[in-house]
């Protein structure tokens, strides 16, 4: 089933499917995909360990604490044995994309040579990632037991009224102190926030799904928008402290680098306006009143027809 609530199930429920369905979706890169493209697959699995997680801040007024912070921990720590295999992969692409943008503003040979010098590490990542996979595995599948333990002390809008309002609120301060200070560190810490917001708006889609569609795709653009610029940062950092190996004069791309990320942080600041517009107690406010129409909808639509006896 899709990563969203389902209008016949309890927040209870649906949020243990939506937990398995991600545990079960990244066991299954990591023992079947990895075989075929080790890369692709800890992509994969990497992107439902964050949906995982993004589950339990969301749920953070339900969960006990401890209980929270024991998964989050542990599915934070198997993110982090794999980030080595992605992160390589994602130099590659963010040069490549450079490449091709700025075709011929640039001689080839110079983004040649720097691919010679990032294809090693891509090679040595997706070797290691293949062989973290399995044990990776083996620890999300105790999580995956724990599932059914969970104890969500609320029901109803009230087991993520508070990890929502937090969402946003955060995402929101994320967006003024990038703002105000675009800092790699502050984009970034921006671009985590937002990519929360987009995973709960997707879990609360069917609540009104015109409106959290087209406010889950802008959070959504926006959090690529903000990872693109966070991989160029990444990117010249790392060509930076191997400029010595590179045989190629280097500041031309660094240019180019910082020109693109430019481009992007305008286009972000620019639809974070829109995405975090109103302030956190309207958006709440907003949300529970679709959350309130979608359970009289489910209601109504789950009451018997009326027949003749009934009317009279």
């Amino acid at each position: 089933m899709p990563y969203r609530l389902d209008t016949h199930e309890s927040v209870d429920s649906g949020v243990r499917r939506c937990a398995r369905e991600q545990l079960d979706s990244a066991i299954q890169e990591l023992t079947e995909g990895v075989r075929s493209d080790p890369v692709e697959a800890v992509h994969e699995a990497r992107k439902a360990l964050k949906k995982e997680r993004s589950l339990l801040r969301l749920c953070r007024g339900a969960l006990a604490p401890a209980e929270r912070r024991r998964e989050n921990d542990a599915l934070r720590d198997a993110g982090r044995r794999l980030s080595a295999t992605r992160d390589a992969e994602v130099m590659i692409q963010a040069l490549d994309d450079l490449s091709e943008r700025f075709a011929g503003q640039v001689p080839k040979s110079t983004f040649t040579a720097i691919r010679v010098q990032l294809t090693p590490d891509r090679a040595r990542a997706s070797t290691n990632g293949s062989g973290l996979a399995g044990e990776v595995a083996d620890e999300l599948k105790a999580v995956r037991g724990r599932i059914d333990e969970w104890h969500l002390k609320r029901g109803g809008w009230r087991a993520i009224e508070s990890g929502l309002d937090r969402s946003y609120r955060r995402g929101r301060a994320g967006f003024e102190r990038a703002a105000a200070d675009p800092t790699v560190d502050n984009l970034h810490e921006w671009r985590k926030r937002t990519k929360d917001l987009w995973y709960h708006l997707r879990v609360l889609t069917p609540t009104s799904p015109g409106v959290m569609g087209g406010q889950s795709k802008d959070a959504h653009h926006l959090g690529d928008l903000l990872g693109d610029d966070h991989d160029l940062a990444v990117l010249r950092d790392q060509l930076g402290e191997t400029a010595d190996a590179i045989a190629a004069d280097l500041d031309p791309v660094f240019g180019l680098i910082g020109h693109r990320r430019e481009q992007l942080q305008e286009e972000a600041f620019l639809l974070g306006r829109r995405v975090y517009a109103e302030k956190p107690n309207a958006f709440s406010r907003r949300l529970h009143r679709y959350w309130k129409a979608w359970r009289s909808e489910a209601r109504a639509a789950g009451a018997p027809r009326p027949t003749a006896a009934t009317l009279g």
